[in-house]
């Protein structure tokens, strides 16, 4: 398909579909988020550091949340921010305006329009509460919950850190054979796409016989049945083509989840300048608490201290001071740096990432992304994003899904585990296998085998249609 082929978008997926994830998600998940909130501001308020202000502040940020979700119960309709000094609410104002001019627009309610920008719309009514009182407006009421998560997954830390401190072993070996190199590559990958250390298969081996084994090549196969879209060879390619070059090599990371997905982020970072692939690691992260547990810049140097605290991580401590030592290495080298942008925090999705979206960040970031060797999006909601959140028929081409940037000079790739509807770049008939399978298994309806978090795809787009 060319660039010049007219594309009929479908519609976008809306909160009162019961089909849609977004159904149960409107109608429970945020319902527990919200009381979720409630509890920890009660916590702020209750600690030794809340003065008499951030107490009062703190019980009307309560009162709005509970008001909050009246309307959330109720089917209320949505109103137009009215806070102009915090920054990308004009955006959501924009495009509640336009919808409010279509032909859904008598659907524009809680729980029965369209899911994303209602739930992006949620995150940044929750922060105005906060943003809005003078001794909150810099406090993370998920920063609990984003650290306790990650204090639960202690065992895969610990084989992480000792997987990356021995491949420092074979390195002379990897360097030489490129086909090794690419293997350990694929697993590092695959540990960001996951963010879940049981599901791989390498973190057990010591050595790189064990790698090269007909017993690990078979793990492999193994661990990777579930990965549906696979472009993995494609990045591969686009990395070490790069490499070649002599060129300056840069890759971004749009970030999804802080705490162990972050850190399998890092992990994959250090491979890459490790063994010489890229010089420069870019981390580009969310510029407020959003959608609970996603990676602001603060929140790197959180998870270097909590990696410290001998009390959190008890065992294997020459590994993680190994590994922190890296990463401060190339933080103090500036191969690892952070970055923010406003844009990731308002409602448009990522085909704005263009020359022409010049008010709210995307111009800068089209402009910027130039220059990268590879853009790798992480996670879910980055991948609703790039898709737009419709509801393409999941055979549909991954480069038509993602609108104008597959054809925008950005070379990118989506790691995303299933957590949503949205999916495109399957193979014909896959989508309707996996319907099947999953009403077999007892489910009323086989589209959600989507949102169970038991598939993932690699989705790469050099940027071109050539």
């Amino acid at each position: 398909m060319s660039s010049s082929d007219p594309i009929t978008l479908p519609p976008y997926y809306f909160n009162d579909d019961p089909h849609s994830f977004g159904f149960e998600t409107c109608r429970s998940r945020w319902v527990k988020i919200l009381k979720n909130v409630i509890d920890d501001t009660r916590l702020e308020i209750n600690s030794s550091k809340a003065n008499d202000l951030k107490k009062s502040q703190g019980a009307e940020i309560i009162n709005k949340i509970e008001s909050f979700s009246e309307e959330l119960a109720t089917d209320s309709k949505l109103t137009p921010f009215h806070n102009d000094s915090i920054p990308g609410l004009k955006s959501f104002n924009e495009t509640l305006s336009k919808l409010k001019d279509s032909p859904d627009g008598s659907r524009l309610k809680w729980l029965t329009g369209p899911w994303l920008f209602l739930e992006c719309w949620l995150y940044r009514k929750l922060d105005v509460f906060y943003k809005e009182c003078s001794e909150w407006k810099n406090f993370d009421v998920f920063e609990r919950l984003k650290r306790e998560t990650f204090f639960s997954s202690t065992l895969g830390v610990y084989e992480l850190v000792n997987r990356y401190k021995k491949l420092q072993d074979g390195k002379a070996e990897l360097i030489r054979d490129q086909e090794l190199l690419k293997v350990v590559y694929e697993e590092f990958i695959e540990i960001s796409l996951w963010g879940n250390a049981t599901d791989l298969s390498l973190l057990a081996n010591a050595t790189l016989e064990d790698i090269k084994s007909v017993q690990g090549s078979a793990a492999r196969a193994k661990s990777r049945k579930n990965i549906i879209a696979n472009d993995l060879d494609l990045t591969w390619d686009r990395i070490t083509k790069s490499a070649k070059s002599g060129n300056p090599r840069r890759v971004d990371f749009v970030l999804d989840n802080s705490g162990f997905e972050f850190f399998t982020d890092v992990c994959l970072s250090l491979f890459l300048l490790d063994f010489g692939l890229v010089d420069e690691i870019v981390y580009h992260c969310k510029t407020r608490p959003w959608m609970v547990s996603d990676t602001m810049i603060k929140d790197v140097q959180i998870m270097i201290d909590d990696l410290l605290d001998i009390s959190k991580f008890p065992e294997h401590r020459s590994d993680i001071q190994f590994f922190v030592d890296s990463i401060t290495e190339y933080q103090k080298s500036g191969q690892i740096k952070t970055s923010e942008s406003e844009f990731w925090t308002i409602d448009l999705d990522y085909g704005n990432i263009s020359p022409e979206e010049t008010k709210f960040g995307g111009a800068e970031l089209w402009k910027y992304f130039q220059d990268s060797t590879l853009v790798i999006i992480k996670g879910d909601l980055n991948y609703r994003k790039l898709t737009a959140d419709r509801h393409w028929p999941r055979d549909t081409p991954f480069t038509t899904a993602i609108g104008k940037l597959a054809n925008s000079g950005i070379h990118l790739v989506a790691l995303r585990t299933c957590k949503a509807d949205v999916c495109a770049g399957l193979p014909k008939g896959k989508d309707e296998e996996l319907c099947e399978y999953w009403k077999s298994l007892g489910h009323e309806y086989g589209e959600l085998w989507c949102s169970s978090g038991k598939w993932a795809v690699i989705s790469y787009s050099s940027g071109s249609f050539n």
